[in-house]
């Protein structure tokens, strides 16, 4: 399953003594496949849904609930457990200046939906 990488906006500058050092951070995304993102969206609906009011809950139509699955999709991101190799290129233009591999193990097992809602303290 091909990964993304977003650039998430910080790096670069002088760190230590070292006048040519620079860095970056960025954001490498291991997606679920199809069938685990919709499993992970209905769950954290769910427990966005457990958070409502009575009156919220009553509120929230079909309709609404379809559009919350589809608008929620983008934002679920998972730490996947596993070990993974990302190849990395530093490019100046076209021109590749630099390459390197990271290799990253993640032992997290849980799920986005474990970390508790927006404005919520995690349970």
């Amino acid at each position: 399953m091909p990964s993304e990488v977003h650039y998430i906006g910080s790096g670069g500058g002088r760190v230590g003594p070292d006048p040519e050092y620079e860095w970056i951070e960025f954001d490498v995304l291991i997606p679920l496949d199809s069938e685990e993102l919709k499993t992970e969206v209905h769950r954290y609906l769910a427990k966005l849904q457990e958070a409502m009011t009575p009156e919220q809950r009553e509120q929230f139509t079909e309709d609404a609930r379809k559009k919350a699955l589809e608008n929620l999709g983008p934002l679920v991101y998972q730490q996947r457990v596993g070990h993974f190799r990302v190849d990395c290129q530093v490019l100046d233009s076209s021109r590749v200046a630099g390459t390197d591999v990271i290799e990253v193990e993640v032992l997290f097992k849980g799920r986005f939906s474990d970390f508790g809602m927006p404005g919520f303290a995690p349970a």
